[in-house]
């Protein structure tokens, strides 16, 4: 009885605060999205999709989105929530973590005359944008809104869509894109709202204060699981890549510090809340890993002598490293401490 008793509370209660956040706890975000993510269109080819999404980044006009087919078109174009159309420059790719810089640029049109007209200027305080957030704060089942374009919805002045749903975990992305491995490395955010559809990526990803947190990454499939993969970058990656491309003699230097780190072969995933576990969820072949003896499902006590309570404690032990340095690695495996040493290689 008691504990039929429970579970309704707790069933009311959950119900209570998802009425109470639809009742506008999601509005702020919501807004936030809808003034600062960009439709794209460009060039199509066979079932690649010419449209896209992209997230404002300055207010005169800088627009981060993900690499793809349609930034190869002679005319791309861009509408701003507004409904405003402009033409875009590339400034940056990084094929690595698969993202692209744009800048935007009056679009030349023909009126019914077929006389040239100059497109809407572009000009300093003209946009609102995003400031990176933080998604390193994301604990798993926070509430989190995706905005974008997908299935070419709007392609006039109407808002873009956006889902809501929750972050599940961080976690390094393995994948692949048809049948090739998908370049990217590095942690990415998984979520459980849909965003694995034409025109999503490149939208953005905020939590519920309308905080900025992610970037809808390309369409690809889970090495893993073999099923679509609805995931963001985080955006310490992508403003990393931002820095370094608006600034490659200070800022790229200052971004590889940040994000580089030596080759060692493990892929992490974690588990818990509060108290988290971080777990070997495979090892490369040929690896300074594979050979000190590292095992997929090790769970991982420390490194370097640090103790490792999340992905992100593993990776900046790691990142202080260098190629050549030689790090202990403390796991339990079958409820038994075993101890290794890694020696680290240059990043592949």
């Amino acid at each position: 009885m008691v504990g039929r008793r429970l579970a309704r509370l707790i069933s009311v209660a959950c119900v209570a605060l998802a009425s109470s956040a639809r009742a506008g706890g999601f509005d702020p975000a919501i807004e936030a999205v809808s003034e600062r993510v960009v439709r794209l269109f460009g060039l199509k080819a066979g079932l690649s999709a010419g449209y896209g999404s992209g997230v404002l980044v300055s207010d005169d006009g800088l627009v981060v989105t993900v690499i793809s087919l349609l930034l190869d078109a002679e005319r791309l174009r861009v509408v701003t929530p507004d409904g405003t159309t402009y033409g875009a420059d590339i400034l940056a790719r990084d094929r690595e973590k698969q993202l692209a810089l744009l800048r935007l640029k009056p679009l030349s049109q023909y009126d019914r005359r077929g006389r040239r007209v100059q497109g809407a200027a572009v000009g300093a305080g003209q946009f609102k944008y995003f400031e990176p957030g933080d998604s390193r704060a994301l604990h798993p089942g926070d509430w989190v809104i995706a905005g974008g374009n997908p299935f070419k919805v709007a392609q006039g002045d109407e808002r873009i869509s956006t889902s809501v749903g929750v972050f599940s975990t961080r976690t390094e992305l393995d994948a692949r894109r048809k049948t090739r491995e998908f370049p990217f490395r590095g942690e990415i955010l998984i979520i459980d709202t849909v965003t694995s559809t034409p025109g999503s990526p490149g939208g953005a990803l905020v939590n519920l204060d309308g905080a900025w947190v992610g970037l809808i990454g390309r369409l690809v499939v889970s090495n893993r699981t073999h099923t679509n993969l609805n995931y963001a970058v985080p955006v310490e990656t992508v403003d990393a890549f931002v820095r370094s491309a608006l600034d490659p003699d200070g800022s790229a230097q200052a971004a590889a510090d940040v994000i580089a780190e030596p080759f060692h072969g493990i892929k992490l995933f974690e588990l818990g809340y509060q108290k988290k576990l971080v777990y070997v969820d495979g090892v490369k072949r040929r690896s300074p890993a594979r050979r000190a003896g590292v095992k997929k499902d090790d769970l991982i006590v420390s490194i370097g002598g640090k103790s490792v309570s999340d992905i992100v404690s593993f990776k900046e032990v790691m990142r202080r490293r260098s190629p050549g340095d030689k790090v202990k690695l403390v796991v339990i495996r079958d409820e038994e401490i075993k101890t290794m040493t890694i020696e680290l290689e240059e990043a592949e």
